[in-house]
């Protein structure tokens, strides 16, 4: 039994976490990413009416990130994932129910909150856990798991909602969602503690950490597009069905998928964060202003382009925690990251949607590609450094 132990213990900090988030995954976005064509060709919500609720998702995310990397420190991360499970599933049957928006709005609300305490405590459950021998490898396979879920769920959706209306797939989403409580207890308690405001304080108010949360903010605003115009875009522009839709989705994750587990090697051997920033960015850019071209083949690579860019900033993201943190501190100040870049989400989504529904649902990609584009001139230019 001791000579297990060690192997049953990786299984648990190794493989578990991507699992479970890999299953929360495909269950939820079976839903998510089709909302904005619910909210439009069934809820009759206007392009304001969709940006407003997106923006609500991040200013939740906003509300959620600082209290609940705080909570990540002083109670075990698997006890709130669980708990962000649960409402999850509360949320998307009350969005079952509800039609007219102010109602909707509040049900919305409810449900992305519980979906970013559960990715945020997720995602310190896997770097409150990292013992920085296999960070790379660690790190791309929960995010192959992640977007791999997503994907398959795309996927499977694009089916399942051509069948089904969206109602009968929120409450059987709600369902799923809890039965896989059942393996919330797998998960490796997570260290926890208490440390006063003022050194987290201390700890953020760095000009490293100041440069490097800015510039998530930026390179965050792209999301607000996405959010908000993705879906719309391959309805209008390429008249796509549902599934049809699924399909293309799921190539950005194949490519995001495959940039992960061929760059993990070398993570954690040779690339510097910098390195790491300027491709990701270049990539995703590059990808985001072409998503927009057609033929639709043209488009698809793309937006492949796109998703090995946005891999590689995942890999930034989480080293850039794991190295500028205490892991004591490690969720609080992670919190602050996320708060940062839900910050710029609601800008993304405030300012993108409306510009969208005027001017075409393939303008707020060139937009947003260009700003990612304009976000690597620093890194172009700055002094070398190893």
């Amino acid at each position: 039994m001791n000579e297990l132990s060690p192997q049953i213990n990786r299984f648990r900090t190794d493989w578990m976490p991507p699992l479970l988030t890999g299953l929360v995954m495909f269950v939820v976005s079976t839903t998510s990413f089709y909302l904005p064509v619910y909210f439009k060709e069934t809820l009759g919500f206007s392009g304001t009416q969709i940006g407003l609720l997106f923006a609500l998702q991040a200013v939740t995310g906003l509300l959620a990130a600082f209290p609940t990397g705080l909570g990540n420190d002083r109670i075990t991360s698997r006890t709130l994932a669980g708990a962000g499970i649960f409402v999850q599933a509360i949320g998307l049957a009350l969005m079952a129910l509800v039609k007219s928006f102010f109602p909707y709005l509040v049900v919305f609300f409810i449900w992305t909150l519980a979906n970013n305490v559960f990715r945020l405590s997720m995602d310190l459950q896997v770097l409150k856990t990292d013992d920085g021998l296999r960070t790379g490898r660690r790190i791309a396979w929960y995010q192959t798991m992640r977007f791999g879920g997503a994907g398959l769920g795309i996927i499977v959706a694009g089916y399942l909602l051509y069948a089904w209306d969206f109602q009968k797939t929120f409450m059987a989403v709600a369902v799923a969602l809890t039965v896989l409580l059942i393996i919330v207890r797998l998960l490796v308690p997570t260290p926890v503690a208490r440390a006063n405001l003022a050194e987290y304080r201390a700890d953020f108010f760095t000009p490293r950490v100041i440069l490097f949360t800015g510039w998530l903010f930026l390179f965050s605003t792209h999301w607000g597009a996405e959010q908000t115009c993705y879906s719309l875009f391959l309805r209008s522009h390429f008249h796509l069905e549902l599934h049809q839709m699924g399909w293309y989705m799921c190539a950005e994750f194949i490519a995001l998928i495959a940039a992960l587990l061929l760059a993990a090697p070398y993570v954690d051997k040779q690339f510097t964060i910098g390195k790491l920033a300027l491709y990701g960015l270049l990539a995703s850019g590059i990808g985001h202003v072409g998503m927009a071209l057609t033929p639709l083949a043209f488009s698809v690579m793309f937006r492949m382009l796109h998703g090995v860019g946005d891999g590689f900033i995942f890999f930034v993201f989480f080293l850039g925690a794991f190295r500028l943190f205490n892991i004591q501190r490690m969720g609080g100040n992670a919190g602050l990251l996320q708060f940062s870049m839900m910050g710029g989400a609601i800008l993304g989504a405030l300012v993108y949607s409306p510009i969208g529904e005027r001017f075409g649902y393939g303008l707020p990609f060139w937009i947003s590609g260009g700003m990612l584009l304009l976000l690597t001139l620093p890194l172009l230019f700055r002094p070398r450094r190893a």
